[in-house]
């Protein structure tokens, strides 16, 4: 069920809060999946002659991805990694223009069968980015253009997710990271290779972009603006996401741990929102708690008096204050299970 902050969280009637804005009630984590983001007071909007565009945002894992949505719609809403398979669950985040509304919607990564089972992913790495392609008005395919291994192809089953789209269905080909090619005529050559091949599909459009920089992104929102069609919105106009607050915590926490810590550590880390408190000035704090099946993993995390702790801390209130609009102190807290062996 989703629940706007300022009908739930402020008690307010018949005003409409398009900022991220809390009162000083905390809120129980049992309860956060019902609040959502709002968007931005410098929104300028019109819904007279509403219209409506779902994007699709699909390829192979750490292709940038979730930058790509963020640039898009800017706001972090999606929690971004150097590791692969950050992105777990699909998130739709909103974009509003005038009377136009985009909902981008963020996929994981790609994979496989073999994968899925290999290194034991969720249901939802296949499931979600086959629901998103059969539901989206346009599907954007992003390549990374600095991987000599994987940027002269469309995989294979990439192609087999493409099967899941409606026939008519618009594809876009979004070759991301150009920002970081030192040879441009590679671009050229990419260009072709995937353009000319018959076995690959058809794409409407081609564009150049850098999702971190921001470099041609402007050109593709407003294309994507102008290929909004005459359509209701899906989101009421003060809402920018379809995540929770608990679901962003958590998720940009565990992308900081996947970038800083090493091998298996990050992934056996169970993270859980324990406390959110909003003050009256719009302060969030939160607490959080990682919980270590190994005190080895502990170790770690608290070796020289926390600073690994201290880092994720610092990182993760940045990219929070940057989508929750507002200023974001943060806690973490470092639990170990007893091993087996303890007991």
């Amino acid at each position: 069920m989703l629940i706007t902050i300022g009908r739930c969280a402020l008690r307010i009637e018949k005003q409409l809060y398009k900022r991220c804005y809390f009162s000083s009630t905390v809120l129980n984590t049992q309860n956060n999946d019902d609040f959502i983001l709002q968007c931005d007071d410098n929104v300028t909007l019109r819904r007279e002659d509403p219209k409506f565009l779902k994007v699709a945002i699909l390829g192979l894992p750490n292709v940038g991805k979730s930058t790509l949505v963020n640039t898009l719609v800017r706001r972090n809403i999606c929690p971004t990694s150097l590791k692969v398979h950050t992105t777990q669950h699909k998130a739709e985040a909103v974009y509003l223009e005038g009377d136009t509304q985009i909902v981008f919607v963020d996929t994981p990564g790609l994979v496989t069968n073999h994968e899925l089972k290999k290194y034991k992913l969720m249901a939802s790495y296949k499931q979600d980015p086959e629901v998103s392609a059969s539901e989206a008005d346009i599907i954007g395919v992003v390549q990374d253009v600095t991987n000599v291994y994987t940027r002269y192809k469309i995989s294979d089953f990439v192609i087999d997710y493409l099967k899941q789209k409606k026939e008519d269905t618009p594809l876009l080909l979004i070759l991301n990271k150009v920002d970081k090619l030192k040879q441009k005529q590679v671009l050229l050559e990419l260009i072709n290779k995937l353009t000319s091949n018959a076995d690959y599909p058809k794409f409407d459009d081609i564009f150049m972009v850098s999702a971190l920089s921001g470099d041609g992104v402007n050109d593709l929102r407003t294309y994507l603006c102008d290929c909004a069609k005459a359509k209701d919105w899906q989101y009421d106009q003060n809402l920018c996401t379809d995540q929770s607050i608990d679901t962003i915590v958590v998720e940009t926490v565990r992308a900081k741990l996947l970038d800083l810590l090493q091998d298996e550590v990050p992934y056996n880390i169970q993270i859980r929102l324990e406390h959110l408190d909003i003050g009256e000035d719009g302060t969030m704090n939160i607490l959080v708690s990682l919980n270590c099946d190994k005190r080895r993993y502990q170790g770690i995390l608290l070796r020289k008096d926390g600073q690994m702790v201290k880092l994720v801390s610092q990182l993760t209130e940045k990219e929070l204050q940057h989508a929750f609009r507002t200023n974001v102190v943060i806690r973490l807290s470092v639990i170990c299970a007893k091993e087996k062996s303890d007991k």
